[in-house]
């Protein structure tokens, strides 16, 4: 009985589905784009159908194997790229609530101090050699969920600032609506990515297609030529 409950919870929330709106300001010129993302926490596969010009279905596993279709010319494209991986998404983070480090410990940081400052606890960790530029990373956290952090270069400079905003609770998971990120450029300006989270359904089924989209067998492959 208890097993059978324990299984039952753990299937409650396997499917989640969300709409992504990203927006990009860089040079007073803003870029916005749509996503609709399906995470299948079982088989650890994010779909995304990004509504685009022209709009492409992009599915990517935990190996980090993507495969992007164009529905318009039927047209599909392989690669494996390992930090891609589903298992190194925000999405896959924070819906299994490995919010202590979101994929610090991944690309290899390593943990070098952590207390709290005032009623915040902060944690700092220590970049790789092999992350030129890059000395070290800020996390900010309340109440246990990350809200600030902060990459800092060789000159200790901020490179780049991450503002994890409007929490919701979702019962098996707490999720950030908006991200806000500021990355600051050699030259001293700096590109804004503005993105919203809305939608956010759980599901204990494959309720939409997307969850067990299938690339049609008959699908060309791109060419290099086209990749250029």
């Amino acid at each position: 009985f208890v097993l059978a409950c324990v299984s039952g919870h753990a299937q409650q929330g396997s499917y989640i589905s969300l709409k992504q709106h990203t927006e990009i300001l860089e040079n007073r010129k803003k870029i916005a784009n749509d996503i609709d993302i399906f995470f299948d926490k079982g088989k650890q596969i994010i779909t995304k159908y990004y509504h685009s010009d022209p709009d492409f279905i992009l599915m990517v596993n935990a190996l980090g194997e993507i495969k992007s279709y164009y529905p318009k010319t039927n047209q599909v494209d392989y690669t494996q790229v390992d930090e891609m991986s589903s298992k190194r998404n925000l999405i896959y983070y924070f819906t299994n609530n490995f919010t202590d480090q979101l994929g610090l410990a991944d690309d290899g940081f390593q943990l070098a101090s952590s207390g709290y400052e005032n009623q915040f606890f902060v944690t700092k960790w220590k970049a790789p050699s092999t992350l030129k530029g890059i000395e070290s990373v800020k996390m900010v956290f309340e109440n246990g969920l990350p809200i600030y952090s902060e990459y800092l270069s060789n000159k200790r400079k901020a490179i780049k600032k991450t503002y994890y905003t409007n929490y919701k609770d979702f019962t098996q998971f707490r999720l950030p609506l908006k991200i806000i990120e500021v990355d600051y450029t050699p030259t001293g300006d700096s590109i804004i990515n503005r993105t919203v989270f809305s939608d956010i359904k759980i599901s204990p089924t494959a309720d939409q297609q997307y969850f067990n989209f299938k690339i049609p067998a008959n699908a060309k492959p791109i060419s290099p030529d086209q990749k250029r």
